[in-house]
């Protein structure tokens, strides 16, 4: 038997962190049961109250903290007991059955994490093309998404996620995991739905108005600190990589047709430009596809070069664990009591996860 433990990660989800939770306690009735925790990034709407009225355990961050979802899967991992430990976002719906069909395949010790098939939605609720493959059978893969069952002492061996980078955490968590020997599974199972999802054009815009970009370069830096920034250039930048190398090619294309004498600067520039364009129209069976393409990638360049000269690397273990106990603070308070505990530190209370009955 395996107790289980679910770090729920939030910053400002009223519209759908009810919904998510009742998910969780769903599937988790499922296999026995399991302590679940919400870990609240400081936010301003009604994601803490109505976590709260939920019967949920509630641990928020500071706002003067550096906030990012990695930051709040590491305090979940710090203040939870669980032999597994289920990391969710807080605008996906779990499946039922999903911790029925996962936690079997931790009888095996080799097996670090696994994950399922996660659907993912915009805000109109229309569905959005899957994110990864499908397979009719469990498949090791290289890394995992956020949302995933892992085993704590694994976590414990290799480092759980590094609260301070916000790109690519789960990558770089996969590469030490992967480092010591250990197996992540893509599982055939429906793991639940996303329900925030964004296309590539609104997620970019997201990531630059985030900074996220610059975060690519942080995590590089990390890597290469934990033996893992091979893996992290080979899987993650190839892409890039071989952007910088098509537009090297074009280069070449375009010095080669001035020099033949035929052309102009401008034209051999504009014939150089457009011979990538139709190439990755073709590739991409759409006009719009080579402008996204080459968006994403000279903002991962610029992401790369900038957050070299902006972002320094942080120890994880100096990130603070002394978070805001909610329901402590809120259990048969009034609200005088309630007003004079606000900032104050609470002890942190270990919790007792129940066992999985398989």
């Amino acid at each position: 038997m395996f107790s289980l433990s679910v770090v729920v990660i939030s910053k400002n989800e009223e519209a759908h962190i009810g919904r998510c939770l009742r998910s969780i306690l769903a599937a988790a009735e499922e296999v026995g049961g399991a302590e679940v925790v919400l870990v609240d990034s400081a936010s301003t709407d009604r994601t803490v109250e109505i976590a709260l009225s939920l019967g949920m355990r509630v641990l928020s961050l500071r706002p003067e903290w550096e906030l990012s979802p990695a930051a709040g899967r590491y305090v979940g991992f710090h203040h939870t007991r669980g032999d597994l430990i289920m990391f969710v976002d807080a605008d996906t719906v779990i499946e039922r059955d999903w911790l029925r069909h996962a936690v079997p395949y931790f009888e095996r010790p080799e097996v670090a994490g696994v994950a399922g098939f996660l659907d993912d939605v915009d805000e109109q609720g229309q569905p959005l093309p899957y994110v990864g493959q499908r397979s009719s059978q469990p498949s090791e893969v290289k890394r995992l998404r956020g949302i995933a069952l892992y085993r704590r002492a694994a976590l414990v061996q290799a480092g759980t996620f590094n609260p301070y980078l916000i790109t690519e955490e789960e990558a770089e968590l996969a590469f030490r995991l992967r480092g010591r020997g250990f197996r992540l599974l893509q599982l055939p199972h429906p793991m639940g739905c996303h329900l925030r999802g964004a296309v590539l054009h609104n997620e970019l815009l997201r990531m630059w108005r985030l900074g996220r970009f610059k975060g690519d370069s942080l995590t590089l830096r990390y890597a290469l600190r934990t033996g893992g920034a091979w893996q992290f250039c080979f899987e993650l930048l190839k892409p890039t990589l071989f952007f910088v190398l098509a537009c090297c090619s074009l280069f070449g294309l375009g010095i080669g047709l001035l020099l033949a004498g035929n052309f102009r600067v401008t034209e051999a520039v504009f014939f150089s430009l457009a011979a990538g364009f139709v190439a990755l129209a073709i590739k991409k069976r759409s006009l719009l596809g080579p402008v996204t393409y080459a968006a994403t990638h000279l903002l991962v360049l610029y992401g790369l070069v900038s957050g070299a000269l902006t972002t320094r690397v942080k120890d994880p273990e100096d990130y603070p664990l002394e978070v805001i106990e909610e329901s402590l603070l809120y259990r048969g308070r009034s609200p005088i009591e309630l007003s004079q505990h606000q900032g104050s530190k609470v002890p942190r209370v270990k919790g007792n996860p129940l066992k999985v009955n398989l």
